[in-house]
């Protein structure tokens, strides 16, 4: 599977910066045309909500303003557990992720 990655535009061939909730720091270049994709190694795992920071620098030293990312959760919750139902017991009871629907 593929490595996660941050990806966008910025300033054609500037230096783009991504601090990750850690403080871990990734740089990359912005292509002529101004895309950039920077891989985040696959030891560094995120829950949902944490942010990444990203800004980009030219070739003057000038920095942009920080963007903000929210990590978002995309994994599904552990399938739920039922409780055994029988004719004597008809009530449904178990357990599920918090805050799930089931």
């Amino acid at each position: 599977s593929e490595s996660p990655q941050v990806s966008g535009t910025a300033e054609a061939e500037s230096t783009v910066k991504v601090e990750l909730p850690d403080g871990t720091e990734l740089t990359g270049v912005a292509d002529d045309q101004g895309n950039y994709g920077i891989d985040i190694p696959a030891n560094k795992k995120f829950r949902g909500g944490e942010q990444l920071k990203v800004t980009s620098t030219d070739a003057s030293g000038n920095k942009s303003d920080e963007k903000v990312i929210d990590v978002k959760d995309t994994t599904p919750p552990v399938a739920p557990t039922v409780s055994e139902v029988t004719s004597e017991s008809p009530q449904i009871s178990g357990t599920a992720e918090a805050g799930s629907t089931v």
